[in-house]
């Protein structure tokens, strides 16, 4: 009788306190493709390339915990980082975009640059990697073909 009641006692302590995980989604992200156009506004980042994984995974905690004994959180791997192109807008011909990057699913404050291109030089911009033909820019919006990623 008594290891019946300790079993009892263990199973609902387990069941209040919680101890489980179940990964519910776990992907990369790009938000273009080469050769494809895009149209962004200001304040917007237009360009997005992520490696590594966010994985979102529901954990049970209890029902001391949570009203339903279930968290959902965002968990970034390791390896994570994000690197996102932003439009800040344009003055005469020239177009002001900034980078920011976030590793572990943190903002990098080393890894954010304020940039400017000058249109009446050339619509061809690039930045580390991808190369980008602006088609159209205002102090509204930005339209662009990512013309190169390597």
């Amino acid at each position: 009788m008594k290891t019946r009641t300790a079993m009892l006692g263990s199973t609902v302590l387990l069941l209040v306190a919680g101890c489980a995980s179940t990964v519910i989604e776990n992907k990369a992200f790009r938000s273009y493709a080469v050769g494809e156009t895009k149209t962004a506004t200001i304040g917007e980042a237009f360009l997005v390339d992520q490696t590594g994984y966010v994985k979102k995974v529901k954990r049970w905690v209890g029902i001391l915990h949570s009203s339903d004994g279930w968290e959902i959180k965002n968990e970034a791997s390791e390896d994570y980082v994000r690197r996102e192109l932003l439009y800040s807008g344009k003055a005469g011909n020239i177009i002001k975009v900034s980078y920011r990057e976030f590793r572990g699913g943190f903002a990098a404050p080393a890894f954010f640059q304020n940039l400017e291109y000058d249109l009446a030089d050339s619509h061809t911009i690039k930045f580390r990697k991808f190369t980008l033909e602006v088609l159209d820019a205002s102090n509204q919006s930005i339209s662009y073909t990512v013309v190169n990623d390597r």
